[in-house]
């Protein structure tokens, strides 16, 4: 009897634990909408405060790398490593690099680049990333908050794609014309004839 109350407490937790972790990334990205809120209404205080969003979004997966073993062989979870990386190094050039490096003007939309592949090239990175954490843990529980925290990204880039961006751009609805929300296999066939 002592020993099941004992497994229903781990599995409690567990399942809590999990829960706490999803509760922060999806934290993250209210506040990263909140963000996106104060640019369109030139919120400098409100941006400052709600820059961190985009960090908080990602502190769930050193919980995750520090807290769960793979069951997976060596060779392969280290494969998954290395790509997860390349990912994430897509995603952070993406959306911290990419835009400043180009020498835009501040605040103008950025149509080259991943932007000219897809409207929102971290979310391609970043959902390959959830992918690939959750063959790495390979627990159900881990691919459901994976899962979840996709979503909400999904959600905020759409809130953002809809309603946001073309306040924010003024030729947002262009950029929409001649560049897929995520991705297409006919990209050519979006963009506009000479």
């Amino acid at each position: 009897h002592t020993s099941k109350c004992t497994k229903l407490v781990l599995v409690y937790r567990y399942f809590m634990d999990l829960s706490k972790l999803f509760m922060l990334g999806a934290a993250g990205y209210v506040i990263s909408g909140l963000y996106d809120v104060a640019i369109l209404r030139g919120k400098t205080l409100l941006q400052r405060l709600a820059l961190p969003g985009f960090f908080i979004t990602a502190i769930p997966y050193p919980f995750l790398f520090i807290g769960h073993v793979t069951p997976l062989p060596p060779m392969l979870s280290w494969m998954i490593l290395l790509c997860i990386s390349m990912l994430a190094a897509l995603l952070i050039y993406s959306v911290f690099i990419e835009i400043p490096l180009s020498g835009s003007a501040n605040g103008a939309l950025f149509r080259s680049g991943t932007y000219r592949l897809s409207r929102h090239p971290g979310f391609l990175w970043y959902t390959g990333i959830n992918l690939l954490v959750s063959l790495y843990f390979w627990e159900i529980p881990i691919l459901l908050l994976c899962t979840g925290l996709t979503l909400c990204n999904l959600l905020l880039i759409t809130v953002e794609d809809l309603f946001l961006f073309p306040k924010i751009f003024p030729d947002y609805k262009e950029y929409r014309k001649e560049t897929p929300f995520l991705f297409s296999p006919y990209h050519g066939s979006h963009r506009r004839k000479s």
